[in-house]
């Protein structure tokens, strides 16, 4: 059922337009009555109408001035004036303004209105196929175009004459102008809707690429500056970022300035490059490919082993694993190694935990449920900073209590609990091997082999964690902490505090 309202200042007339035949065999139902232009344009604010029936002549504001701002807001809907001997002048203006038709008050008769309403019925349901139909093909070219865009992003399509002849088919909305790629790991939705703003000055395209992964393209038609396009690109993702990130957690990666659909696909892979830091940095933030410090040759591994960790686990102490563990990832998280290396060497990491785990009988259904969890989550992509207690929590698992590692020398036991013991004071190697009536370098190579670390490496890390929970305590100050933990200077203190921890002595007391 269409709706129609009727616009008249005479109660009689309008009831007359009301009552003279049934609207609704014709596809009408009248949803309201004005009483002149203003009050029926503060009706239409809140009630849809297909079909106006106004008078000319109204106080306040007439026909003809309601006629002219209706159409201005919505073309689509229908109007009939009504007109008089007296304001028949004004029928033509009507008509020019965008009224579709005209009724003589005096001759109001039921055939004249029903030949009229089946006519604006006609017209009302062709409208709505039409614009259905425009409707339908505008979402279908807009869908082929971001197929293609997705295409050009994972460098789908080489040749340029191919790129060419495919955007030019679909009428490509981007073309050979600076273009900037921006990454978001977040909600399709909330962009589609964020990124519509400001379009004169520039033109934004939104693909989506996965789930979650959408990717923003950034054209500068007229922008000759490089330097303004990425001031410019920054801005927005920067806005982009603020907004979405009140409705939850959302990372931002953004490219280098490129030219041509040729380079969607490295501005792609620069804007995914940059998002992926926050497998090192963590979630929720913005980074932009150009503040990275990336090397044209591709970062390795040199430097980052395993292999301490690997023999940790193999001898089961755990707080060696531990040790070893937060080694590893700190290193890491300095490094920064490509994706797909890290990825190798945590699935390694994997593997071996798994070994380990069958050769002890400790293979359980919790255990292969939390195993599989933990692979799901290094595959996803998730800060490493996540993936750490996950691994070390499985490392638990397999590794038990202190009591049950019959694969640990009572000689290195014996270390370890002496230095746990004595840590405030100065202890050395010749020391300890003293204690334990043994030579030095066998003690040495004994603990790095058992162990998977130096005995000083080990020191060090137990008297870190002790001032640790000196440091809770802003009664204590740094040097005092320094000399309780077996330090003899402060300053150097400070140096492996930072490099076991990560963090200054001031920030772990400001956060923790």
């Amino acid at each position: 059922m269409l709706n129609a309202m009727i616009v008249e200042d005479n109660a009689i007339y309008r009831y007359a337009i009301k009552t003279i035949i049934r609207w609704e065999d014709y596809g009408f139902q009248i949803v309201s009555e004005a009483l002149n232009g203003v009050h029926a344009l503060d009706i239409l604010q809140h009630q849809h109408v297909d079909l106006i029936v106004t008078d000319i002549s109204m106080p306040e504001m007439n026909g003809i001035d309601l006629i002219q701002q209706v159409k201005q807001k919505d073309e689509s809907i229908k109007i009939v004036a009504l007109s008089s001997f007296d304001d028949f002048r004004f029928v033509k203006e009507a008509l020019k303004l965008g009224a579709e038709d005209y009724l003589l008050k005096h001759d109001l008769e039921p055939a004249a209105l029903q030949q009229l309403l089946e006519q604006m019925s006609g017209k009302i349901m062709e409208d709505h196929k039409r614009r259905k139909q425009a409707s339908i093909r505008d979402a279908s070219f807009q869908e082929v175009r971001c197929l293609l865009g997705r295409k050009l992003l994972l460098g789908e399509l080489k040749r340029a004459e191919d790129i060419e002849d495919q955007a030019n088919a679909v009428h490509f909305p981007i073309h050979g102008g600076p273009t900037a790629v921006v990454v978001i790991d977040a909600s399709f939705k909330v962009l589609a809707d964020d990124s519509k703003e400001e379009q004169s000055a520039y033109t934004n395209m939104v693909i989506p690429i996965s789930e979650r992964r959408t990717a923003v393209i950034t054209y500068f038609p007229q922008e000759k500056s490089e330097h303004k396009c990425m001031e410019e690109t920054l801005r927005q993702a920067s806005q982009l970022y603020t907004r979405m990130k009140k409705m939850g957690s959302v990372t931002v990666g953004i490219s280098s300035i490129g030219y041509g659909l040729k380079d969607w696909a490295v501005l792609y892979k620069q804007a995914e490059t940059a998002l992926n830091q926050y497998v090192y940095e963590g979630t929720g933030q913005l980074y932009a490919y150009t503040s990275l410090q990336i090397n044209d040759k591709v970062e390795t591994l040199a430097g980052i082993t395993i292999q301490p960790l690997v023999a940790a686990m193999k001898n089961g102490l755990f707080t060696a694993i531990e040790t070893q563990t937060e080694l590893l990832f700190q290193g890491l998280i300095q490094r920064k190694p490509p994706i797909a290396e890290l990825r190798s060497l945590l699935s390694e990491l994997m593997i071996q935990l798994k070994t380990l785990a069958i050769e002890r009988n400790r293979s359980s259904d919790q255990f292969e449920h939390e195993h599989k969890q933990v692979s799901q989550t290094i595959e996803a992509l998730q800060p490493l900073q996540q993936v750490k207690p996950l691994f070390l929590n499985l490392n638990k698992q397999i590794a038990g209590n202190k009591a049950e590692h019959t694969m640990m020398r009572k000689e290195i036991q014996g270390a370890i609990a002496y230095m746990e013991e004595h840590y405030a004071e100065d202890i050395t190697v010749a020391r300890l091997a003293e204690v334990l009536h043994l030579s030095a370098n066998y003690l040495s190579n004994l603990f790095k082999s058992e162990t998977g670390m130096r005995i000083v490496e080990y020191m060090n890390r137990c008297r870190i964690q002790k001032a640790k929970q000196l440091l809770q305590d802003p009664a204590w100050k740094v040097y005092e902490v320094a000399e309780r933990t077996g330090f003899q200077e402060t300053s150097y203190f400070c140096k492996v505090f930072k490099e076991l921890e990560g963090k200054t002595v001031k920030e772990f007391r400001r956060n923790g």
